[in-house]
């Protein structure tokens, strides 16, 4: 790649990041946890429900598993950009209520 097509893509990328920043605090703003979450065929419901730590961080791996398969896939035409920030938002949600179960929530 040449100098000025890099330098352009990392201006690109420096401009975009805002963008996608801003789109995913919006998306977690209204994320539906059970409705994200009940698409993972690998998570029983009870899993899903409870309220402990343990629970949390299998839903964190879960989600994370999942990352890496669509990670896996960009520039396939099977790659959906939607489920990869769906996925991106669910971890954020995700990975905020287990900080929370830290912090005395029971």
């Amino acid at each position: 790649m040449s100098a000025a097509k890099s330098d352009a893509f990392q201006r690109l990328k420096t401009n975009a990041r805002p963008a996608v920043e801003a789109a995913l605090a919006a998306s977690l703003a209204g994320y539906d946890r059970l409705d994200a979450l009940s698409r993972f065929h690998r998570l029983p419901r009870e899993t899903i429900m409870a309220e402990t730590p343990q629970a949390a961080r299998a839903v964190l791996r879960e989600i994370e598993r999942a990352l890496r398969v669509e990670r896996a896939r960009r520039g396939h035409w099977t790659y959906d950009l939607n489920r990869h920030i769906a996925l991106l938002v669910a971890h954020r949600a995700e990975s905020a209520r287990l900080a929370s179960f830290g912090k005395g929530r029971a």
